[in-house]
């Protein structure tokens, strides 16, 4: 219907997340939270993106898929207020961390979009 189909990069994807993860575990918890937040921040904007998009090109009988991504973006969202609540800004060098881990979200998604 939408013509979707996974990433040919989800092998990738999948690789740097759990090297992502194990790393930001070695750096402690708070780094683990400022991870999740960081990469929780990029996404829940992507999925703004995406239904803004969807919202611009008029295209009103996509309420499905609105709803969806709507659903996903919430979802992101509360992952991102929950790292904040475990003291993910206490994390070490926080400021550098977040941003390392958000730019490389961001061409991480300029990538799949590409590919």
């Amino acid at each position: 219907m939408y013509r979707a189909r996974p990433s040919a990069l989800l092998p990738l994807w999948s690789g740097a997340a759990y090297a992502l993860g194990a790393c930001s575990a070695l750096l402690g918890r708070e780094a683990a939270y400022a991870v999740t937040e960081a990469v929780e921040d990029v996404i829940t904007a992507h999925y703004n993106n995406q239904l803004r998009d969807l919202a611009e090109q008029g295209l009103s009988d996509e309420v499905a898929l609105r709803h969806t991504f709507k659903a996903f973006r919430d979802d992101e969202q509360q992952h991102l207020e929950e790292a904040v609540r475990r003291d993910a800004h206490q994390a070490p060098a926080y400021s550098i961390l977040s941003n390392v881990v958000k730019t490389g979200c961001k061409a991480a998604i300029w990538m799949a979009q590409r590919v």
